[in-house]
């Protein structure tokens, strides 16, 4: 199964995260070209207004603000719900024994 480890000092049902916590890492990454994008669209539009230039109205900095501040929430509460995932710890009273460490002996 995707995301299991079967050679893990005999645990059983352990679960690796480790390809996602490197996806996360490259998501994080990611949101740094959002904010280049939203910096540089802040950039073209504040020269647009400095030079008096008519745009056409399919050419709006608004709307490409708008999608950048979009796609930077979104990632955002991407990010936010993975980590919380990673970082879920189990309750272990309610474990099987082999996870507990206890044993049980057959009554006869």
């Amino acid at each position: 199964m995707p995301g299991r480890s079967s050679s893990n000092s005999g645990s059983t049902g352990f679960i690796s995260f480790s390809g996602v916590e490197s996806a996360l890492s490259s998501l994080k990454n990611f949101q740094s070209c959002i904010s280049s994008g939203m910096d540089t669209a802040s950039s073209v539009a504040l020269d647009l207004v400095e030079t008096q230039t008519e745009v056409s109205s399919e050419y709006s900095m608004d709307r490409a603000m708008v999608e950048f501040a979009m796609m930077d929430r979104e990632l955002n509460h991407y990010i936010k719900a993975v980590q919380s995932t990673i970082n879920h710890k189990p309750n272990l009273s309610l474990s099987s024994p082999a996870v507990t460490g206890t044993t049980h002996k057959a009554v006869k």
